[in-house]
């Protein structure tokens, strides 16, 4: 299901500090659907690079987001397989999703905590996004896809500044934070594209050690409860170690002596 591949990651990603080179650990609690995505994450930062390594149930998954490179590689060390995916191969794909304009708000409150040593403060957030489930708005299939909820950011982590250009430059070159199969369908590609502007949004601000968003979705058509019920979600992620130090560069590649399938 598309939820599935795309929350975590996405909030794993939100939830990274950088310090040029960082390893960092998050776990993810809660549900989408009937799914349990609880499970914990360790995310690796190198320059342009960030590679997730991912245990949600009985799943191990590891994506490399290659922005220089201009791909996604999907790691299945099982298999001794990789798949890349070019940028280019997603971007019609996001452009025909019948999106309308996303509407992001953050805003700061008065509460601060600590989050895995580190001071952050509450925002408050919400990402509304209209698309239609067909690709086609005006057909009686359009919805309104809602992300709201609350994130503790912080500016006093370490590697702030590298943090910031990373997720700056993803933005710019338009990545999406998760698999990139689940933008084949527009419901995936409007998912996809308001959890990368929710992602942008807080990066912005700081690095978020903790989030709580829920996800829903509302429309008028005749199958809009249903679409409703399948993209209902409440996540929680909480960053509960940060590392710096230098990794290998081939983390960031794909093995050798892998068998590579490039999608289209």
């Amino acid at each position: 299901m598309t939820i599935r591949k795309l929350l975590p990651l996405a909030l794993l990603a939100a939830g990274t500090a950088a310090h040029a080179d960082v390893s960092v650990v998050t776990t993810t609690a809660g549900n989408a659907s009937f799914i349990n995505v609880g499970g914990t994450s360790t995310s690796l930062i190198k320059g342009n690079r960030m590679r997730t390594n991912s245990a949600i149930g009985s799943r191990n998954d590891a994506l490399i987001i290659d922005i220089d490179g201009r791909r996604f590689i999907g790691i299945d060390d099982g298999k001794k397989s990789a798949t890349v995916t070019p940028l280019e191969s997603i971007a019609a794909q996001l452009e025909k999703a019948g999106t309308g304009t996303i509407q992001a708000t953050l805003k700061k409150t008065s509460q601060t905590k600590k989050v895995a040593g580190y001071d952050c403060t509450v925002h408050d957030l919400s990402v509304t996004l209209p698309f239609s489930v067909t690709g086609h708005p005006g057909d009686g299939m359009d919805m309104n896809l809602v992300l709201s909820g609350q994130a503790c950011l912080s500016t006093s982590a370490p590697g702030l500044a590298d943090y910031q250009k990373f997720y700056r430059a993803s933005a710019d070159s338009g990545f999406i934070f998760g698999d990139p199969k689940t933008t084949k369908s527009p419901t995936g590609a409007a998912q996809a594209k308001a959890y990368a502007e929710l992602t942008r949004k807080m990066a912005e601000a700081g690095m978020a050690l903790e989030s709580h968003v829920t996800l829903s979705a509302s429309g008028s058509g005749p199958m809009a409860g249903m679409f409703a019920k399948l993209a209902a979600s409440d996540i929680t992620t909480t960053v509960t170690q940060i590392t710096p130090g230098d990794l290998p560069a081939e983390q960031f590649d794909v093995p050798a002596g892998y068998k590579v399938k490039t999608q289209k």
